[in-house]
């Protein structure tokens, strides 16, 4: 029995591990928490979309740009017809052919500041990409730190049970001993091996928990196979804010997500004076030279001038265009406030929830301790003969539950302490971003 024992405990241990022998070089390899940040955010896919619109957004900027900038054509024609008379009469000269090639420039003077403020708005929507790409980037890590802790927590939680089945395996043995020196009654082996059974029961819970989180962790840091995880070297707990919570809560309100609405909100702004200018006039310059005829040398025709447009009736097209505006202006300015709003409440569930979890990790703690010792005294009690199977089964059912608990407190404080970074604004400390100071310097000199 003790060589069945052994054989059970090797070949759940084989069939647990995550790496075997046929995965790839993905599954062995053990991803840390800084591989998985720095990966996912290498290739995650909303990234890439938050990035294409910061890059369409500068683009909408150097358009604008170029409206008081010179505009030249060129424009080159050739022509080729034959007439034929009706009345049979003879033409002279039946076909023609004929050239006209020009060159024209014109440059826009003075649009009563339509193009400033295009430019403004575009800047500013130009800042809120920005801001909304270090906000998706804070989220997809916070993401990517969470699912993170879940799997090693599932871990621990399989390691526990793995501890608990090995020490139920034991006692079997330990039972079968006494049962064969006539200290114990044949009712306690079949305790034991009913103890040992579900406890393989818990054991295959947790090892398919196991498999679900790291396969959730793979899909979030975007990997299409399976993964595999360093272990913790150490349960160190998360340091406790220092800050007070009117400090947090400003920082909170600096976090990109706020940053993006205001941004939003100038650039609507300028856009209602924009549509408020479009009732202004415009005046631009043109120059055009032309070389036209049917026989060469081309006859040559050049002209400049200067022209102004003034919008004086448009069928409300214009004062539509500013209610417009408006109602957006009003709309995206509700939404920062309603933004701000939800901050506060954030900041303090996510501040209760951390503390929460700290709490539950220093009495858990308690509870294994007392656990353990209770574990010991009953294991003591039976081989005494004074203790019952059922006693050190609920001894170790007690132990295994205060560990689990113990678990996952801990884990609990680290993803507390994740969504509080992500509520601040943070990014993880294990990554740092540098992806948008371009595009910061860039807004920073055209201003």
């Amino acid at each position: 029995m003790k060589k069945i024992s052994k054989w059970l405990i090797a070949a759940a241990v084989v069939f647990i591990s995550p790496a075997v022998s046929a995965q790839t070089s993905v599954e062995e390899k053990h991803w840390t928490l800084e591989q998985c940040i720095e990966h996912g955010l290498s290739v995650h896919p909303l990234l890439k979309m938050a990035e294409s619109s910061v890059a369409g957004e500068k683009a909408r900027l150097m358009q604008i740009n170029s409206a008081y900038d010179p505009r030249l054509d060129l424009r080159s024609s050739w022509r080729h017809s034959k007439t034929d008379s009706a009345s049979g009469r003879a033409i002279a000269d039946s076909t023609t052919d004929s050239m006209s090639d020009s060159v024209s420039a014109s440059k826009l003077l003075y649009d009563s500041g339509q193009t400033s403020a295009q430019k403004k708005a575009a800047r500013e929507s130009l800042a809120a990409m920005a801001a909304r790409f270090d906000s998706t980037m804070i989220e997809i890590a916070a993401d990517i730190k969470t699912a993170f802790f879940k799997a090693q927590q599932a871990r621990a939680l399989l390691q526990v049970r793995l501890e608990t089945l090995e020490g139920y395996e034991r006692h079997l043995e330990k039972v079968e001993g006494y049962v064969e020196v006539g200290t114990r009654a044949p009712y306690d082996i079949t305790r034991a091996q009913v103890d040992v059974a579900n406890a393989r029961v818990d054991l295959i819970s947790a090892r398919s928990q196991l498999k679900v989180t790291l396969a959730n962790l793979a899909r979030t840091i975007g990997l299409d196979t399976a993964i595999n995880i360093s272990a913790f070297d150490q349960m160190l707990l998360p340091a406790i804010e220092t800050g007070s919570k009117e400090q947090l809560l400003a920082e909170a309100l600096r976090r990109p997500e706020i940053k993006t609405a205001q941004y939003q909100v100038n650039a609507a702004g300028y856009k209602v004076k924009e549509a408020c200018l479009s009732k202004k006039p415009t005046v631009s310059a043109s120059g055009d030279y032309q070389w036209s005829g049917t026989t060469t040398p081309l006859d040559r025709q050049w002209g400049m001038g200067v022209s102004m447009s003034w919008p004086v009736l448009d069928g409300s097209i214009t004062r539509a265009k500013i209610d417009s505006a408006k109602s957006s202006l009003d709309n995206i300015s509700a939404s920062l406030e309603n933004l701000k709003l939800s901050v506060s409440a954030e900041l303090e569930n996510s501040l209760t929830g951390f503390v929460d979890a700290l709490e539950r990790v220093h009495a858990t703690r308690i509870l294994v301790q007392q656990a353990s010792e209770s574990m010991n005294l009953a294991e003591g009690r039976y081989d005494a003969g004074l203790g019952s199977p059922l006693e050190i089964a609920d001894a170790r059912v007690e132990l295994a539950k205060a560990r689990g608990n113990n678990i996952v407190a801990y884990f609990d404080s680290l993803i507390a302490q994740t969504a509080l970074d992500r509520i601040l604004g943070r990014l993880p400390p294990e990554y740092r971003i540098k992806a948008t100071e371009t595009v910061a310097k860039e807004l920073g000199d055209e201003k």
